[in-house]
């Protein structure tokens, strides 16, 4: 673990509220008394591209925090004031048509598309491959025209062996045009499998009402944070912060930020997420 700064504290405060497993961790405080704006003044960036910077974090799952210009100059002291307000303006830009059009848009683009392969019937590929044949034998009639006579004397070796190939999917026990369709199948119920996998994990990651994904993730953020311990031991190595105790390090990066967010943050956003799950059931 890298040695923390003001600068990277503040930076997973929001990080741990944002950036975590699909960024919708916290948007429920109670609005308060200070307006929501002067956050971006304090974070010297313009409130237009910090709403544009929660759109992408949350949709996109990573945190996009660049262009705060002021945010190492922040007291370490005053992290979860300005988290807090972060999260206000978070959950003020959620609720707006503007992101849930954004939204829908991100969902229907994210959604599987059905394969557009079938199974065709044995026949179908036997009079497919009757017809790929025959114009085999029509392609290569018409370079034996323009080829010299030794090159036209190997060409007609290729149209006797499409002339094979056309008596051998005409012959109804020949187990080349069933071994065609086993295959076309075998493609077909494969894809058509993957697509409903697929759709099941679209499904459960974009979830038509948002609010059951929000109610997702506050829980998911719920569970995670109550396992995480703030009295774990550092040590360093290598330039790097470690934890002292090895099953800490391979904690999941969403363990680990939280951590680094540190107590007051983490609880802060705890206790949110509960009250803003209880309002959601």
């Amino acid at each position: 673990m890298k040695k923390q700064t003001p600068f990277t504290q503040l930076r997973l405060a929001a990080g741990s509220f944002l950036a975590i497993v699909t960024l919708l961790m916290l948007f429920a405080f109670s609005a308060r008394k200070k307006m929501i704006d002067d956050v971006w003044v304090q974070l010297g960036m313009k409130k237009e591209r910090g709403m544009e910077g929660i759109r992408n974090s949350f949709l996109n799952g990573y945190l996009h925090y660049y262009g705060a210009r002021n945010i190492k100059n922040i007291a370490t002291s005053n992290r979860v004031e300005v988290a807090n307000d972060l999260l206000v303006a978070v959950k003020e830009y959620i609720g707006s048509d503007d992101f849930k059009a954004e939204y829908e848009k991100a969902r229907q683009q994210a959604k599987p598309q059905e394969p557009a392969g079938k199974i065709r019937s044995k026949e179908e590929i036997r009079k497919e491959k009757i017809a790929e044949a025959e114009k085999g034998i029509k392609e290569t009639e018409e370079s034996i025209k323009k080829a010299t006579p030794e090159v036209a004397a190997t060409l007609k070796g290729v149209i006797e062996m499409f002339q094979g190939y056309i008596e051998q999917y005409k012959d109804p026990n020949n187990q080349m045009i069933d071994l065609f369709w086993q295959g076309e199948k075998q493609t077909v119920e494969m894809a058509l499998k993957k697509y409903k996998e697929d759709m099941a994990k679209w499904q459960t990651r974009f979830p038509e009402d948002s609010r059951q994904m929000i109610k997702n993730r506050l829980k998911q953020f719920i569970d995670i944070a109550a396992t995480v311990d703030f009295n774990a031991q550092l040590k360093d190595a290598y330039g790097l912060k470690k934890f002292v105790n090895p099953v800490y390090e391979r904690k999941s990066a969403e363990w680990k930020q939280m951590f680094r967010a540190g107590k007051d943050v983490t609880e802060t956003a705890k206790k949110f997420a509960e009250k803003w799950l209880a309002e959601l059931k």
